[in-house]
């Protein structure tokens, strides 16, 4: 659907749209095995004895919970479908994320609604490896990672619509600047120019902005703002840094709104 809808080609996004919502609604096998999968693959970053006891409880769902009769009929169906529409072969061409997880937790799927039939030496396996995964912490992307220059681009182009819709009327120019070369580029170096540049004219505003200033409130914090400000790292690229940074585009924008004030006021 990404790929039809990057090539403009509506009528063939529907299509899809509608194999999707025939196949996987909620009263489908199909459905409660994408549920089974979801709850398995997200699931990290837990204690060991939690993890055992969802495998245990997937376990019971897979003998008591599906027909595989109808599991299978509904695959066999939906593969046809998609074959007939899109041409033959073309849905395996796709990547999968995490694919050799889904492939474990297929294996014992398959294996789990064998019951006693099932192959002892692969589910001992397999299960372990589940284990592992989910006790394992999950993947949190750092500053600069790879990962950003493979983001799908309607992923990317959603995610900015939706992201300038809601925060465009809220946010500064600076910050939507700083933000979008922040997601956008992987040139720390653009990144560093920038944050150099909002710490050093805030201070000089802040500095500027005091000698005007006869508000005893403001001065009697003037020596902690400028030093907070003074002590920030315009080299680190981080997350948390770059909200520090959206913080002092913020006061900067207020202090040159008070200082058009200042000046309109004087003349």
């Amino acid at each position: 659907m990404c790929n039809k809808m990057l090539e403009n080609k509506n009528d063939d996004v529907k299509v899809a749209s509608k194999i999707i919502k025939k196949y996987f609604s909620k009263n489908t096998q199909l459905f409660k095995e994408y549920k089974l999968f979801k709850a398995l693959v997200n699931t990290q970053n837990i204690d060991s004895v939690l993890a055992t006891s969802i495998i245990q409880e997937a376990k019971k769902a897979c003998t008591n919970h599906f027909n595989e009769r109808s599991l299978e009929k509904e695959k066999s169906d939906l593969i046809f479908e998609l074959n007939s529409t899109f041409g033959k072969g073309k849905i395996f061409k796709e990547k999968v994320k995490n694919y050799k997880t889904y492939a474990t937790i297929q294996t014992l799927i398959n294996e789990w609604r064998a019951g006693v039939h099932c192959d002892f030496e692969t589910v001992s396996q397999y299960e372990i490896k589940l284990h592992e995964w989910m006790t394992t912490k999950s993947n949190v992307i750092v500053e600069n990672d790879s990962a950003y220059k493979n983001i799908d681009p309607l992923t990317f182009k959603i995610m900015k619509e939706k992201f300038d819709k809601k925060y465009t009327t809220k946010l500064n120019q600076i910050q939507q600047r700083i933000i979008k070369e922040f997601v956008e580029t992987d040139n720390t170096d653009k990144i560093k120019e920038l944050f150099y540049s909002v710490k050093h004219n805030t201070l000089n505003k802040l500095f500027e902005y005091r000698k005007n200033s006869s508000n005893s409130i403001i001065n009697e914090k003037y020596n902690g703002v400028y030093q907070n400000i003074q002590n920030l790292d315009e080299n680190n690229t981080s997350e948390e840094n770059l909200k520090r940074f959206l913080t002092v585009a913020k006061l900067y924008e207020e202090l040159e709104e008070k200082s058009k004030w200042f000046l309109q006021n004087q003349l």
